[in-house]
């Protein structure tokens, strides 16, 4: 696949990630996103001063980086200001909808791909890029790359702000410790067996931490069926029949001491911040790659391997995204500036070189290979985005994306992780309840 092999070159192989909500209405000082359009220059020529709110979440590292991308923008720039808003990631969905909802939307946000149907496709509050590719340099990005990841029915919802990919991190600490050799191809048989036998050595400790829908269920069932979660027809995917077996494998990982109790682990939202894991009790997670640098923060040892693909699969489900579409709110004032911004944070080598892994690879092939020819890009980084790029999964469609489908499948897996629920009767009771909301969807 072209994609492929325009980032394996980039990177050196073998050296190595339905709404109703209105518009955003706008200040008169163009401070926050506004109705009408304009490119940053008056009527007579001259240019004229425009503000954009550019908002994002993540690490500490990332927040220094794109501020230290912002002021350099603005240097080279003078006519423009960009007001940051900045945080974690945690509570941002809601934050934006909100925002959307109240017309006090930024300019200019990423989004997870997990949040393209609800507010790019059927919400269609976001710009159509196509529109402004005169303002975009289009040609530093893969075209394939971004046909199959950012375009929905003919538009482009936003510019990757990385290329990342879903891998097992381990703690080759761990590894070590347990006797488990670092080239384990790990597929579901030997995550349980391995596990299982860890958890028999030191009961303290454990092979996997938490999984939730995107991490474990969804690509399971896809290497299961061969299908989307939701088909685009809006029907199901799957059968009863083989929801309660994914369901039965995943209490047994719990059963058999494979994953920590579900009573620590939920208490975490995401591995990195598992005291557990960072004190080196847990010895895999499933990662995408733009978070590994914040887990070596807390496990320097930290390396990857392929996800774990079934003997039997009939597609690997190993996810591919782009990192944080960044998308430009649809009733901005200044389109073009926004557009303008946009380009150059993502192609600009000044921009990449600042910017370097903190949304993982960079998206514009050139700017990776640079980065990595300079030892810029974290190797672990790196040789994650590769190696999910060796065999991806179908990208996933828009309806399987569906925020309040995961969350009710999250809902299910809970019941079963605290065996509230047993697998065949959580797995009737969530296709009904599916059912009911994919026909609201109609």
């Amino acid at each position: 696949m072209r994609q492929i092999t325009k980032w394996g070159k980039a990177l050196g192989i073998g050296v190595l990630a339905g709404s109703v909500l209105a518009g955003c209405a706008a200040n008169e000082d163009g401070g926050n996103a506004a109705n009408g359009s304009g490119n940053g220059t008056a009527s007579d020529g001259e240019t004229k001063n425009v503000t954009l709110r550019f908002s994002w979440w993540g690490s500490e590292a990332r927040h220094k980086a794109v501020l230290e991308a912002i002021d350099l923008y603005m240097e080279q720039n003078p006519n423009v200001t960009i007001e940051p808003e900045y945080g974690g990631f945690d509570g941002y969905y809601q934050k934006l909808v909100t925002q959307l909802s109240g017309h006090t939307a930024p300019d200019l946000t990423p989004l997870s791909a997990d949040w393209i149907d609800d507010i790019a496709v059927k919400g269609n509050l976001v710009l159509d890029l196509y529109t402004l590719k005169d303002q975009i340099n289009l040609e530093a990005f893969d075209q394939s790359f971004l046909e199959k990841y950012v375009v929905y029915d003919g538009k482009m919802i936003g510019l990757p702000m990385g290329v990342n990919g879903m891998v097992t991190a381990y703690n080759k600490d761990f590894l070590q410790k347990y006797g488990i050799p670092e080239d384990t191809q790990w597929d579901w048989n030997t995550i349980h067996d391995i596990g299982q036998q860890v958890h028999q050595q030191d009961s303290s400790v454990y092979l996997l931490g938490t999984l939730d829908f995107r991490t474990f269920l969804q690509p399971y069932m896809s290497q299961k069926t061969g299908n989307q979660w939701i088909n685009d027809d809006k029907t199901i995917g799957f059968t009863e029949a083989d929801l309660t077996e994914a369901f039965a494998y995943y209490k047994s990982l719990f059963d058999d001491g494979v994953m920590q109790p579900a009573a620590e682990s939920s208490l975490y939202s995401e591995p990195a911040k598992n005291v557990l894991f960072q004190k080196g009790g847990i010895g895999l997670a499933f990662s995408l790659a733009s978070a590994l640098p914040q887990m070596k923060t807390y496990v320097p040892s930290l390396d990857v391997a392929s996800y774990p693909i079934a003997a039997d699969a009939k597609t690997s489900g190993v996810l591919v995204v782009p990192a944080n579409p960044l998308a430009i709110n649809k009733d901005t004032k200044y389109p073009e500036e926004a557009a303008k911004f946009a380009s150059w944070l993502l192609t600009a080598p000044e921009s990449a070189a600042i910017l370097r892994d903190n949304f993982s690879v960079p998206p514009a092939a050139a700017n990776a290979q640079s980065l990595a020819d300079q030892n810029l890009i974290d190797p672990t980084v790196a040789k994650a985005v590769q190696t999910a790029l060796q065999d991806p999964g179908d990208p996933i469609n828009g309806v399987s994306n569906n925020q309040e489908i995961a969350k009710l499948v999250n809902d299910y897996m809970q019941q079963v992780a605290f065996g509230q629920s047993a697998p065949d009767k959580a797995a009737k009771e969530l296709i009904e309840r599916m059912k009911d909301k994919l026909a609201s969807l109609q």
